[in-house]
């Protein structure tokens, strides 16, 4: 079973739009916009943000599970 019980978010909501907007594929900017949603309070949570995005809540799960970590 995927869970992601909570997400830690690093970069600021202002860097994760900008970064979004520079993005050249849909799925690149899909999964920072997750992340952009969550961070600006936009989605109380993963499911949330799944429902605004369209996408199934496991799909979002994924894609949080599989944030690269900062070093």
């Amino acid at each position: 079973m995927v869970s992601v019980s909570r997400v830690e978010i690093h970069e600021a909501s202002e860097t994760l739009k900008a970064l979004m907007q520079d993005q050249k594929t849909v799925e690149a900017k899909e999964r920072l916009q997750a992340l952009y949603l969550l961070k600006s309070g936009t989605a109380s949570s993963v499911g949330h943000a799944a429902q605004i995005l369209g996408r199934h809540r496991i799909t979002v799960q994924r894609w949080c599970r599989n944030i690269p970590k900062a070093d």
